[in-house]
């Protein structure tokens, strides 16, 4: 391993829910989440990568890939399934944009349809470093079991260097309605973040210039 290579890493922990079919009514297995203001059926952690002290330093963070690990399964007794998206972005992310994102079948730094609810943001696909979306459905062996399987995994992101203090990590679940149903649970596993590249200084003039850009586009958010 070269002296410049890093590993950047973010934990996430997983969750369980219950409900009455509409809505959840028992959050005491939230374990950090939080319902969706607007859409409070949908869950979302959020954290955050420090990355301040590379910046004092004048470091610029180059990713090289990103992987998302995962616990077994997803579960939902009596629900359809879920549409997972995890994003690290190096703008703040807002979860009731990215609920709109999601529903409306895209992501950020995606061009929204024509149909999307004005306010739901368009994101510069450059400040998405690193995303993945996947969509669960109940596994037809044993539906009674509840455990959903994957049947599509996507990623996508700028792998763009990054020059700013911090990334910000937000992880959202939507659960799938079926019959105007969500299910009777939702577990959600832990999960962690993966991105390795490598930490390098800039000439002075590139640095200053991507520093600018990273400020300018926060501010739009």
């Amino acid at each position: 391993m070269a002296d410049n290579d890093r590993t950047l890493r973010i934990e996430i922990p997983g969750c369980l829910v219950a409900g009455d079919g509409l809505n959840w009514v028992d959050l005491t297995g939230l374990n950090g989440w939080l319902p969706v203001p607007t859409a409070p059926q949908a869950l979302y952690w959020e954290g955050s990568i420090d990355l301040s002290g590379y910046a004092r330093d004048y470091k610029t963070f180059y990713p090289k890939g990103g992987v998302i690990q995962e616990g077994p399964y997803y579960s939902s007794f009596e629900g359809a399934g879920q549409v997972v998206m995890t994003v690290v972005s190096s703008v703040p992310l807002d979860a009731d944009i990215l609920a709109i994102q999601i529903g409306a079948n895209g992501g950020p730094g995606f061009i929204d349809y024509n149909f999307a609810p004005s306010g739901a943001g368009q994101q510069n696909w450059t400040t998405v470093i690193f995303a993945e979306s996947q969509v669960n459905l109940i596994n037809s062996t044993l539906p009674s079991v509840g455990i959903c399987q994957p049947i599509t995994v996507k990623q996508f992101g700028s792998l763009q260097p990054t020059a700013g203090q911090v990334l910000y990590v937000m992880k959202m679940v939507v659960p799938l309605v079926f019959e105007h149903q969500i299910g009777l649970t939702l577990q959600v596993p832990p999960s962690r973040v993966i991105l390795p590249g490598t930490m390098d200084q800039e000439p002075e003039l590139e640095y200053m210039m991507r520093l600018s850009r990273s400020i300018e586009l926060a501010n739009q958010v």
